[in-house]
């Protein structure tokens, strides 16, 4: 494909992890310049993949960045307009922006801005990453992949050895939290005791990377471990924590972002599975490793759960030490 072609990046971490296959066949497709539209966190975890000619930082509030944009959108005068998160408002962006050919799902009454509207998949739920890739069937471009993959850069390995002069060896990572809500997160004691006993039976260290408003729950597992000395709680932006994922033995997390991160990575990554169904973010590629149970009202997708969270509280730290076990 010929001209210049701009495309709005999804707002979440794992969606962006999970655009990677799409991402990736489009450029290979593309003759012209591409250009990218989204957070700062898709800018940097985008390192080393080569994907964009430019890049535009926006994170989607207030009226005058958002006219800003417009603006320098209409400057560029691109041929055609890829639309991967389903909101109303950015497809009015492209709309206002005269980009000439706007592509996307037509979700969120917004098809009459759209030129090419992508046929919804007959089959529900569908896995994310198909989700992006069949817009590459209606683009007839031919799909290099199908497996999200990350790259980690000479430059943001320098700068993690500059600020985190200790973290070596072998370790493990925990991601405790979820920004979805509190439904996903497996309980604070069950994380605590399960690092006492990786600190026992490998002697492995713990990482525990709050994202933000997590702090707290990292400093509750902490507390509750019998063998805090081998636990530690980092702060840390998405090019470190890529870093320090990318290094890791193993990564225990919830359904949440970095998960996504660790395994496009290719390390080894136990994630305990709450009320989400699985096959939204199911995908080829060997490194994910899911526990879940299955019980009557799950999957219920609930931010908030009405009942005992019996979906999380039954997966026993020693279940996911058992895996640990094996995937090591």
């Amino acid at each position: 494909m010929t001209g210049k072609t701009i495309i709005y990046l999804p707002n979440w971490l794992g969606d962006m992890v999970m655009a990677t296959p799409f991402l990736h066949s489009l450029r290979q497709s593309l003759d012209g310049e591409l250009w990218g539209v989204g957070k700062r966190s898709a800018m940097h975890l985008y390192n080393g993949l080569e994907l964009f000619d430019r890049f535009i930082l926006y994170d989607g509030r207030d009226v005058v960045p958002f006219l800003d944009l417009v603006s320098t959108i209409r400057s560029g005068c691109f041929e055609r307009g890829i639309l991967l998160p389903h909101s109303f408002r950015s497809a009015l962006l492209f709309a206002l922006g005269s980009v000439r050919t706007r592509i996307g799902y037509g979700r969120n009454s917004r098809g009459f801005m759209l030129d090419s509207i992508i046929e919804e998949s007959p089959s529900k739920p569908e896995p994310t990453v198909e989700h992006y890739l069949r817009i590459t069937d209606a683009l007839s471009v031919t799909r290099t992949g199908q497996t999200p993959f990350l790259r980690v850069t000479d430059d943001e390995e320098r700068r993690f050895d500059e600020r985190f002069t200790d973290v070596t060896g072998r370790y493990a990572v925990f991601i405790a939290g979820a920004h979805y809500g509190p439904s996903k997160r497996w309980p604070d004691t069950y994380f605590s005791r399960l690092a006492d006993m990786l600190a026992e039976r490998f002697s492995l260290r713990v990482y525990l990377l709050p994202g933000k408003g997590e702090e707290g729950i990292a400093r509750r597992i902490l507390d509750g471990a019998k063998r805090r000395e081998a636990i530690e709680v980092r702060d840390m932006d998405v090019r470190e924590m890529k870093v320090c994922l990318a290094r890791a033995s193993v990564v225990v997390s919830n359904d949440t972002g970095p998960r996504h991160v660790s395994a496009a990575l290719n390390v080894p990554t136990v994630v305990v599975l709450g009320p989400m169904d699985e096959r939204y973010t199911t995908y080829a590629g060997g490194f994910t490793h899911a526990i879940c149970k299955e019980i009557p009202c799950r999957p219920c997708n609930m931010k908030r759960c009405d009942r005992d969270h019996a979906c999380v509280r039954d997966i026993s730290p020693e279940e996911v030490l058992a895996k640990i076990e094996e995937v090591l």
